[in-house]
């Protein structure tokens, strides 16, 4: 698998998305309008969610830097042509990892549109997500990178090959 075509139609999908956000129309009072009790405070508009464009090309934009991270993650993992087990760890993360944040953005849109509040572990269940999903996926993924280093990544057997490249400079 061609990582960097991949890599490379992600970026240009994302330019494209930018590009639609940064010409379309901008959702009404979404800056920071004055309070109209403190005037030293700012206050929001109504919220972005109920602009349809906007809603959706904010997804879009922030599903594919999720991409543009894993996609740059498997190159990084590449050895001798190819990706070995660390594989199935990486392509499990990353599924973890879109699908935390695509909970983290469908119950901010239903918590948006909400008159109640529902909590989870203390939290809005939008920051719960954000909390406990998007955070702690990437931490899973890091933390089998980094105990599976020398398995996977740099074995002993190529570390003190690279050690006497290093001494023939």
């Amino acid at each position: 698998m061609d990582f960097f075509k991949w890599l490379l139609g992600i970026l240009v999908v994302l330019l494209i998305v930018v590009i639609a956000l940064w010409i379309g129309d901008e959702p009404a009072l979404s800056t920071g309008q004055v309070h109209p009790v403190y005037k030293t405070m700012l206050k929001s508009g109504p919220s972005v969610v109920s602009h349809s464009a906007s809603k959706w090309l904010g997804y879009a934009f922030g599903l594919l830097v999720i991409l543009v991270f894993g996609v740059t993650i498997f190159i990084g993992a590449i050895r001798k042509g190819g990706l070995g087990i660390i594989r199935y760890w990486l392509f499990g993360g990353m599924i973890l990892y879109v699908l935390a944040y695509h909970l983290t953005v469908t119950s901010y849109w239903a918590y948006a549109t909400q008159t109640t509040t529902t909590y989870c572990l203390g939290v809005p269940f939008p920051t719960a997500w954000m909390i406990y999903g998007l955070w702690s996926v990437p931490v899973i993924m890091t933390l089998v990178y980094v105990i599976k280093f020398n398995d996977w990544i740099m074995p002993p057997k190529d570390l003190e090959r690279f050690k006497e490249l290093v001494k023939e400079e």
